[in-house]
């Protein structure tokens, strides 16, 4: 069931420069690493605001026909992961949403709406045996603090300054993103 006034900021504007591949679009699981990151936002989450910027036109015409996903282009994501995040957050309407990156395609829905289950906090956080994840889920309060906050200054910057609820989930997928041929490998095993 989708929360119809929840969105997701999914990040997917990097080069891969760590890997030989540009990730973003490497198979995974019968499909892609960011069409199944999608997939699993879109399951809880009413669309995905989608920022991009390395390739952007290779999603806009991968996304093309899907109309909840929104694509954002950042055309300075060179500036860092924040300058993304600011973008993404700006186009946000409700009242929560999350931001999650697209290089984390095992995260499944069962973690989104587990910490959609938590409204004590401005900032929920997955947590696995003690080490925070994503994706985070954050309030209307949150958007407004990131778009005053200088691109200079980091996500966690922001995150600091309101009180944070850490959610324990049973799974180590909300600390394992894609940033090497090896994590590829690893995590992609048998299942392309």
């Amino acid at each position: 069931m989708v929360e119809t006034r929840t969105e997701c900021v999914m990040l997917a504007a990097g080069e891969s420069s760590r890997m030989k591949d540009w990730k973003m679009m490497l198979p995974f699981m019968g499909s892609t690493i960011i069409e199944k990151s999608v997939e699993n936002a879109l399951k809880v989450s009413s669309r995905v605001i989608l920022v991009t910027g390395y390739r952007t036109a290779e999603l806009k015409k991968h996304f093309s026909i899907k109309k909840s996903v929104e694509i954002v282009e950042n055309t300075q994501f060179e500036k860092g992961m924040f300058s993304s995040i600011k973008l993404g957050t700006a186009q946000v309407t409700g009242d929560r949403f999350y931001i999650a990156l697209g290089d984390m395609p095992l995260v499944d829905a069962a973690v989104y709406r587990i910490l959609l289950g938590y409204t004590c906090a401005p900032v929920i956080i997955p947590k696995y045996q003690g080490k925070k994840g994503h994706p985070v889920l954050l309030s209307r309060e949150v958007a407004e603090s990131i778009m005053k906050t200088p691109e200079t200054k980091t996500l966690r910057d922001v995150l600091a300054l309101f009180p944070t609820l850490a959610v324990p989930v049973q799974t180590a997928h909300i600390l394992k993103d894609i940033d090497s041929a090896e994590d590829y490998e690893h995590l992609a095993g048998g299942n392309q």
